[in-house]
Order: C-alpha cells, then sequence, then structure tokens
C-alpha cells in the first residue's frame, strides 16, 4: 500500500529486517508455528480512534465504490513497508490522510489483531484502478522477530479466510496465472496493471515465506470452516470467526458537474456551515464539485458527502486594481518583473492571507498581490 503510495509521488521503501538467522527457517516451520496462536480478532477503525479521541472519517460513506459484479471477487494481500508501524498507527494515519495521498485499505493488520477500516461490501483504494473495484484489500504490518511475524500471517489468513467466506468465495492462488481468489499486490502488477508493486514478496521472503506459503495457510483455515464470533478457541481445532461489518449504507453522492482547482486554503465544513475536523485543503488541490449550496446566506462548494468548501477559494471575486501591482510567491519574494495594472480588474480567492506580516490576496496557485493595490 505504502509503494503504492509511492506512485502517487509520496515515495515508500522497504526497511530491512535484521533478522538473518531467519532466512533459513523452513515456510513450513513457520505456517506450524503461526497455528499455535489463537486468532486475536477484529476491531472496527471506529472504536479503535474512538479511543484515541478521534473522529472516525468513514471512506465508503464518502468514496463508496461498488465491485464491477456485485461482490468482491476475491482478497489483494498488501504489506505496509513501514517496519514498526502497527495496525493501530496506520488505522489513525490513514483515517487522516487518505483524501490527500488517495489509497485506503480494508483492514490492517499485526501480531495483536485486525483493524477493519470500513466495511469490505465496498471497494477502496488499494491496488490501482483495474483492482480496486474487484478486490478487499488487506495491509500486513512489519514486525520485527520471527514470533511476532507468525502471528500476523496468522492472524492475516484466519481474517482473510473469513471474507472468503463471507463471499462465498474458494481459495484459489492468482499468484501464478493471474487467475483466482487470493493476490499479492505483485500478481495484480504482473496480470492486471495498473500498478507497479510487488508487495508483499520482499517481505515475505525475509523470513523465507512465500505468498504459496501464505495461500497454505489460508486453506488451512478455510477448510475448518467458520464459527459465530471471534473468541480465540483451541489451536487444534481454530477456524475463522465471521466478519461483521458496519450496518450503516454509505450515502450515494450526486453525479459531479466540474473538477477545479482549489487557490486559497479551504476549511472542509459540513452542511449546516460548521467546520469539521476534516484535514485543510490546500491550495492547488483538484476538487470534483458535486453542486453547491447557499448555507447561511454563504455560498458554498460540494465536495463530499456532508462535506463543502467556501466557494470564495475556488471561483474567486473580481477586484479593481488602484496601483499598478507585481506579483509575490508564498513566501513573500517577487516573482519576475511583469506588472498587473491599475485600472484592471483582477480574480482574488478567498480571504487575505498574511505572508511575513503583510497582507495579500491569491490570484492563483502560489501567486499573491499585495491587498494595499486593490481599493
Amino acid at each position: 500500500m505504502k509503494k503504492l503510495i509511492a506512485v502517487l509521488a509520496l515515495g515508500a521503501s522497504i526497511a530491512t529486517v535484521a533478522a538473518p538467522e531467519t532466512m533459513i527457517v523452513q515456510a513450513s516451520t513457520i505456517n506450524d508455528t503461526a497455528k499455535q496462536n489463537s486468532f486475536s480478532g477484529v476491531t472496527y477503525a471506529e472504536q479503535v480512534l474512538a479511543q484515541e479521541g478521534i473522529k472516525y472519517n468513514d471512506f465508503s460513506a464518502a468514496n463508496p465504490i461498488n465491485y464491477r459484479n456485485g461482490k468482491p471477487e476475491g482478497v489483494v494481500i498488501h504489506e505496509t513497508a513501514t517496519p514498526n508501524a502497527t495496525a493501530r498507527n496506520e488505522c489513525i494515519y490513514f483515517n487522516r490522510e487518505w483524501m490527500n495521498i488517495y489509497s485506503y485499505v480494508h483492514a490492517f493488520v499485526d501480531k495483536t489483531g485486525v483493524i477493519q477500516m470500513t466495511s469490505p461490501d465496498y471497494g477502496v483504494w488499494g491496488a490501482g484502478p483495474v483492482a480496486n473495484n474487484r478486490f478487499v484489500q488487506v495491509e500486513l504490518c512489519e514486525e520485527n522477530n520471527l514470533a511476532d511475524f507468525a502471528k500476523g500471517v496468522n492472524n492475516d489468513a484466519i481474517y482473510v479466510a473469513q471474507i472468503l467466506h463471507r463471499y462465498n468465495l474458494e481459495p484459489d492462488n492468482a499468484v501464478h496465472d493471474g487467475k483466482g481468489t487470493i493476490w499479492s499486490h505483485h500478481a495484480v502488477s504482473t496480470f492486471l496493471g495498473g500498478t507497479d508493486h510487488t508487495d508483499p514478496d520482499g517481505y515475505f521472503a525475509k523470513w523465507g515465506y512465500s505468498m504459496d506459503d501464505f495461500f497454505d495457510l489460508v486453506k488451512y483455515y478455510y477448510d475448518q470452516g467458520t464459527p459465530a464470533d471471534n473468541a480465540p478457541v483451541d489451536n487444534d481445532t481454530v477456524t475463522p470467526p465471521a466478519p461483521a461489518t458496519p450496518a450503516k449504507k454509505p450515502a450515494v453522492l450526486p453525479k459531479p458537474v466540474a473538477t477545479k482547482v482549489l487557490i486559497h486554503n479551504a476549511l472542509v465544513y459540513d452542511e449546516n456551515g460548521v467546520a469539521t475536523d476534516l484535514p485543510t485543503k490546500k491550495a492547488g488541490t483538484k476538487l470534483t464539485i458535486y453542486g453547491n449550496q447557499t448555507i447561511k446566506k454563504r455560498k458554498y462548494l460540494q465536495i463530499g458527502v456532508n462535506q463543502y468548501v467556501v466557494a470564495s477559494n475556488v471561483e474567486g471575486k473580481l477586484r479593481p486594481l488602484s496601483h499598478n501591482a507585481y506579483l509575490y510567491d508564498g513566501k513573500g519574494k517577487r516573482v519576475g518583473t511583469n506588472k498587473l495594472y491599475r485600472g484592471n480588474y483582477v480574480r482574488t480567492y478567498g480571504g487575505r492571507v498574511k505572508i511575513k506580516g503583510r497582507k495579500y490576496y491569491p490570484i492563483d496557485v502560489n501567486q499573491f498581490v499585495k491587498v494595499g493595490n486593490f481599493k
């Protein structure tokens, strides 16, 4: 997943796990070790975030992605490429940043359990445009020792097995021929395209493990059946629990009417004109516009489910110049020698901004004119 972000100009890399002795461990031994662990269970992002005092930013409510055949066709296995980051760490980060990094998955898994981010009934942004409306997508967090690695893959395999049961899918390894229900991100790159990443192969290889070995572990749990709850059971009869999903169906947005560039940083408001906890939208961001609405005598543009920005940050307002004016960048440094001449009208966006103690109006992305040049 973080490697997918790298394609979107947010680079990520895989760190080497300092455990050379694990390179000679047989994968069958790892699977045997994994089976000694009880399933740690599924918790939901909304619960985790509530414990941290953080508002849940529901991806599926804002971006309902319907599967092309009405349900998932399988599961894509990812790894985070972020050594020592836990599922909880990743949950908090992606809840805050997905609208900026254009990336999201259904669940994060580590040695302590599974955190489900959003309902697997809808697609996410995890493995490129070809795969996103086909598969449930699960991220395995990187561990730093063999015992924890075994716990992590055990939780991952059980969760994948329960997803297959939920959607009446049978285990079928797709990594060699591009046909099946269990995919690596590497297999998606090879057979479907739209992405060029190779996880989790590199991370697995550090432990002498592979997608074939992981498939065997999923198949083992799948063949056990599905109990009714998440309670840990004896490892001789361990079976994957049935996943629960939020009952709320995502709201549906109207058809988009335009794509526009934000010129002035903008807070995100709700339908009542109250600022939300969502991150400020930065100037230069492309916004999909779903319509406009007047709230408390002020015009807003809808950019998501119950998400609005003040229209003037996008549409601007014409103002007459009373003095010739130079252009300045976001650091207050003059840009070139060209002038805007008095008597002309210039479109400004949003309110005044202060740069190094002086007030400016934005007139384009990273272009500003001093407020004193306007009437």
